[in-house]
């Protein structure tokens, strides 16, 4: 999923177990740069809404983005570098302009670009009432394939995944970690693999803000693409009674990964 653990995991870490009963929504800003293994230089923009919905221990939510990416044409947003045996779009085997495609079946990766709606994310959540300074929170969750994989903006196919984070007070800081498994759908073109992700962190409450960094990990996603390995630093400020604007930075470890990211969101509740 985009990011979905890593911003689950930062969500844990700005809230703790003081969400209420209400409905949120948002929209943020999202750019990263980097050439994930390919040699190119790839940047990726999205534009993210949100709506959730938090009712006792339950939270559902969901996400769609626009985006634009300029680059090689084998990253898909999210994923990295994929293998593409289809003959047409970005990513295909046909290069754009013409041309012979490469050699033993593989598309040539070449500097394109590319804008449209991503996939939309979807999400359920349950808190464990242990109670406590403690949480933990069972996830599960969708990707439902409305981007264009002819623009290479997805794979168009759905996803399914699971996950598990904890969190713990200690004092004015919060600890929180988690991991989950994620089944990538394939399409009839684009092979993909089932990954494994997990991340852990620390927030510090700064007077009404707060401040945190987070590490983030996964598996592969293809055969041309390596794992993701990262760290984020954020700082989360309240923009109201029930809003807040979340700012943060990545710097990626890894070549699957970024070289660096930078975003911000804004939350208002009701």
């Amino acid at each position: 999923m985009r990011k979905t653990l890593l911003l689950t995991a930062l969500l844990v870490a700005a809230t703790g177990a003081h969400a209420e009963d209400g409905t949120r929504v948002g929209v943020g800003v999202d750019y990263a740069s980097g050439t994930f293994g390919t040699g190119i230089d790839t940047r990726i923009l999205q534009i993210p809404l949100t709506a959730s919905v938090q009712r006792g221990a339950w939270s559902f939510k969901a996400s769609v983005p626009w985006m634009r990416v300029d680059g090689a044409s084998n990253v898909v947003p999210g994923l990295g570098p994929v293998p593409n045996s289809g003959l047409i779009g970005r990513g295909g085997l046909l290069p754009i302009g013409g041309g012979m495609p490469g050699a033993g079946g593989d598309a040539v990766a070449q500097d394109s670009s590319a804008s449209g709606i991503g996939d939309l994310t979807l999400a359920a959540t349950y808190a464990v009432p242990i109670g406590g300074a403690a949480g933990v929170n069972l996830s599960g969750n969708a990707k439902i394939a409305t981007a264009d994989e002819s623009k290479g903006l997805g794979t168009g196919a759905n996803d399914v995944g699971v996950a598990v984070d904890a969190w713990r007070n200690v004092g004015r800081a919060t600890l929180f970690g988690g991991a989950g498994y994620t089944h990538l759908g394939e399409s009839p073109y684009i092979d993909v693999d089932a990954v494994a992700n997990a991340s852990a962190g620390m927030s510090v409450a700064a007077g009404p803000a707060r401040l945190g960094a987070a590490y983030a990990w996964r598996e592969s996603a293809s055969s041309l693409s390596e794992e993701r390995s990262e760290i984020t630093g954020f700082v989360a400020l309240p923009g109201g009674t029930h809003n807040e604007v979340q700012l943060y930075a990545t710097k990626g470890l890894s070549d699957g990964s970024a070289n660096w990211g930078a975003g911000v969101s804004f939350t208002a509740g009701f």
